[in-house]
């Protein structure tokens, strides 16, 4: 009888400890949700700092070229990304930090009940917003989420919340993802790739019509510098793109109710941001001397 008593009490605490760890990895944590929220700023932050530096190498590039040409067109200056196009951008990423922001609230007592309508109402703003305003092939992940938002009226749980959005959530940054281009011939990637093409083949063109082998040496010379811009541009959107599939990853762990792994991954957006700063101050502190060797 004893050890009959001895038995039940361990698995009674076997028992207690396994709800105690369950519960654990079912309550939210508000902390995850501002992370996720930060790290959605972060990635905003590198979209428009990769956007502003691509346009602004670039232009330094056109500016360099149009110096050799006898007159001024305004054909040869352009932006491959238009100010409208970055504005899409910070629009949408505006929209999840508005998600983000109702899932803070859902986990404040103090607040909650006043928002239980927050995703819902949120859901209906995005369902106003035309697509034409959002960044090319995003539409439909935010038409998704917001559709699946505007049937949350009431709902008082952010776990729950997390779980149901998560499929449209996913969809977003999927289209996100694809905007930016999974390589050089695909979406932003391959427009940008395009400008650079069209300043790489004026250089080449230059390097026909140059006399003698010092001025041949200084065209090459530009020629690979220019060489190491794009390719220096193109892996900063490939580092974006892989800061928005960290997003969603975090999102889906938060959604299994496992913070600790998604503020890693969250841990690691902040890295990548860090890591395209660097790229982009060598490549600066690059161009600076290779302007200042300039006769």
């Amino acid at each position: 009888m004893r050890r009959t008593a001895v038995a039940f009490a361990r698995h009674l605490s076997l028992a207690a400890v396994l709800l105690l760890t369950v519960g654990c990895m079912t309550v939210p944590d508000r902390d995850g949700i501002t992370s996720f929220r930060q790290g959605a700023a972060t990635a905003n932050q590198q979209s428009q700092s990769t956007f502003a530096d691509i346009n602004t190498f670039l232009r330094q590039q056109q500016i360099d070229r149009a110096s050799q040409l006898p007159t001024l067109n305004e054909s040869e200056f352009f932006s491959p990304l238009a100010s409208e196009d970055v504005a899409k951008w910070n629009r949408a990423f505006g929209l999840i930090d508005a998600y983000a922001a109702s899932l803070e609230t859902l986990l404040d007592p103090a607040r909650s009940s006043d928002t239980e309508t927050a995703l819902a109402e949120l859901g209906e703003k995005i369902g106003t917003i035309e697509g034409g305003r959002l960044p090319a092939g995003v539409a439909g992940g935010f038409a998704q989420l917001g559709g699946l938002l505007v049937q949350m009226r009431a709902e008082k749980e952010a776990l729950a919340a997390i779980r149901k959005a998560d499929p449209a959530i996913q969809s977003v940054f999927d289209t996100m993802m694809t905007a930016i281009g999974e390589d050089r011939d695909n979406g932003v990637r391959a427009m940008v790739a395009t400008s650079w093409g069209d300043v790489l083949g004026a250089i080449q063109v230059e390097f026909l019509t140059a006399g003698g082998t010092a001025a041949k040496r200084d065209v090459a010379t530009r020629y690979v510098g220019t060489l190491d811009q794009r390719d220096a541009q193109d892996a900063s959107l490939a580092s974006l793109r892989r800061s928005i599939g960290l997003l969603a990853a975090a999102h889906r762990e938060l959604a299994a109710g496992d913070p600790p792994s998604a503020r890693r991954m969250l841990d690691e957006v902040q890295a990548e941001y860090a890591a395209y700063r660097q790229r982009v101050d060598a490549l600066r502190q690059q161009d600076g001397q290779s302007q200042g060797s300039k006769p």
